[in-house]
């Protein structure tokens, strides 16, 4: 089933976006599309089909809540489940996050298995 999904991974730094794409392509993953911000997310969401989006917070242009923020009010992309990463854990953010709609948070660093489990949970949401 995981080969079937399509998931969005936007970081502005690379090295987190290989780290990402690594670890999703070892748990099955094969549709992968990689934005390095919001406002190529953005425009890549008005024309691809997203099961996942897995998007860093703090990018140039267009932030990670900003992006979440319009994805929740589509009507065409609303229900797509949402990671959030972050290197910053202050209670005010996630809180922020989560009134917009995130549906998971993840603060980095983070070690590759957990971000496999918060995945796998979210791709299982999506099969359901």
């Amino acid at each position: 089933m995981l080969t079937r999904l399509h998931v969005l991974v936007v970081d502005d730094m690379e090295v987190m976006r290989s780290m990402v794409n690594s670890c999703l392509k070892e748990i099955g993953v094969t549709h992968i599309t990689m934005c390095s911000n919001g406002d190529s997310a953005w425009r890549t969401l008005a024309g691809t089909s997203i099961d996942v989006i897995i998007c860093d917070w703090d990018m140039p242009g267009k932030s990670g809540l900003e992006l979440l923020n319009l994805v929740r009010s589509s009507d065409q992309h609303k229900t797509i489940p949402f990671l959030m990463l972050t290197a910053t854990t202050e209670k005010e953010r996630v809180a922020d996050a989560v009134k917009a709609g995130v549906n998971d948070y993840l603060a980095k660093p983070f070690q590759s298995k957990e971000l496999e489990y918060r995945v796998v949970k979210l791709l299982r949401k999506v099969k359901q």
